[in-house]
């Protein structure tokens, strides 16, 4: 039997010591698990650089969102100031008319004098200052009513131009 490197070439395999193959293996894994231990590594830096990018991002865009908000907030603020100074004045001038229409109404006699020439005045259906007094309470009502639909109005049409504006 030969004895030496080539006996042991021609076998086909290394004859080592059972140590030896130990120690070959441990090195094997040390050098697998270094590796593996650099991919995790590499794997584990992209993911905090992918997160730092994510919230300066999820930053960047919050502050821009609360930007806008502030914008539209204080446009609608002052829509609002506006509307709110349109309201008024408008309602300003509703209250001038009804007020001059109550005046004007106020002096006024609805129903007219008899004539001259009627020949019993007395005999009339209704009283004139009665009647009179009747259609003066109607048309009192009946300003009290418009009153209340010119206060609604301008209100609806002051709530729907400051709706608009903040569509």
């Amino acid at each position: 039997m030969e004895t030496g490197l080539k006996s042991r070439l021609s076998k086909g395999f290394i004859t080592l010591p059972l140590a030896a193959w130990g120690a070959i293996a441990a090195g094997a894994v040390m050098v697998a698990m270094g590796v593996g231990l650099k991919i995790q590594t590499s794997r584990l830096e992209t993911c905090q650089t992918e997160f730092r990018t994510f919230k300066l991002e999820t930053k960047r865009i919050g502050e821009a969102a609360q930007k806008d908000a502030d914008a539209k907030e204080a446009r609608a603020i002052k829509d609002k100031e506006i509307a709110d100074a349109r309201h008024k004045n408008t309602i300003a001038r509703l209250n001038r008319d009804l007020k001059r229409l109550r005046d004007d109404n106020a002096s006024r006699r609805f129903v007219s004098a008899a004539t001259p020439d009627s020949r019993s005045p007395q005999i009339a259906c209704y009283g004139r200052e009665r009647l009179n007094a009747e259609v003066r309470g109607f048309v009192e009502e009946a300003t009290d009513v418009l009153a209340e639909l010119g206060t609604a109005a301008v209100e609806l049409n002051t709530a729907k131009e400051w709706a608009a504006k903040i569509e």
